[in-house]
């Protein structure tokens, strides 16, 4: 109910300032066409003084616009003061209403930029935190690197206690930038769906698959001694050969390259998961 109250604040203050706005352009143009001619210089200048205000604003110049605003009175007062000195000619009654619309746009822009920005770091922070909470990728179905990196620092240490073989493993796309030139958009995300799918087929249940960035690539944990990583290298390597990874290219078969490197987990990494990352894809300038 509180969090309702501030909401529907929020609103109507954002409201007002709209308000407070448009009401000193509407009065501003009012005053330009219904006075007298001699002063319609005087009042156009400053009918674009307001909007010149009001834009400062809204680009969040918020000191700019107060100095505008505050030279705008200050002159314009100063001419009407001389002229009624020193040629005795009177003061319109249009003449007060002037510094009142000047001060009304600023305090009602100021009004609404400030609110609107606060809703906007509500919403990037909001943003921050769906991000930071998702784990699961929308595009592949699997788990991403976020959620890698925690999943690797628990098996990485119960690899530690148990005295289990496991290591990670890589997988890029070889020329990936290229491809992305001359497939469209939603052609290299299917072809990141189909990848991702035909390595999960070939990997046995207890193996983890993550996908770990948007050029394709995929990460997998697989468990076992390090002498059958060739064979898991082979079956990845043969599947995404034999599979069409986009069928609709008009029965023309997209083929793919990749690059497979990986690193078996030792005692020397206990559970620093971002450093054994590091170590795996700097295979990646070894491998050919």
């Amino acid at each position: 109910m509180r969090e309702e109250k501030i909401n529907s604040r929020s609103i109507l203050l954002q409201d007002l300032g709209v308000f407070l706005f448009m009401a000193s352009i509407i009065g501003g143009s009012l005053i330009v066409a219904l006075e007298k001619k001699e002063l319609l210089y005087q009042n156009v200048a400053l009918l674009f003084g307001i909007f010149l205000v009001g834009l400062l604003i809204i680009l969040r110049a918020k000191t700019a616009g107060i100095i505008v605003s505050s030279v705008i009175i200050l002159v314009f007062t100063i001419y009407k003061l001389y002229m009624r000195l020193a040629y005795l000619k009177p003061i319109e009654w249009t003449a007060f209403i002037w510094p009142l619309l000047v001060i009304a746009t600023l305090a009602g822009m100021t009004l609404f930029v400030s609110l609107l920005s606060t809703i906007e770091g509500v919403n990037s922070i909001l943003n921050r935190r769906i991000d930071e909470l998702t784990t699961i990728d929308p595009l592949t179905g699997l788990e991403n690197l976020r959620s890698m990196v925690g999943s690797l620092k628990r098996y990485m240490a119960l690899s530690e206690r148990n005295g289990t073989f496991m290591g990670l493993m890589m997988v890029r796309l070889r020329y990936h930038e290229e491809i992305k030139k001359v497939l469209t958009t939603r052609q290299f995300n299917d072809l990141r769906h189909i990848l991702a799918e035909t390595i999960a087929n070939v990997l046995r249940m207890e193996d983890r698959v993550f996908t770990i960035d948007e050029n394709g690539s995929i990460a997998i944990i697989y468990f076992g001694e390090e002498k059958g990583v060739s064979v898991v290298k082979s079956r990845i390597l043969h599947a995404v050969e034999k599979q069409n990874m986009l069928p609709d290219l008009n029965e023309q078969m997209l083929t793919i390259e990749l690059s497979i490197v990986h690193r078996h987990y030792d005692k020397s990494y206990a559970k620093d998961a971002l450093r054994y990352i590091s170590d795996v894809e700097k295979e990646f300038a070894y491998e050919v």
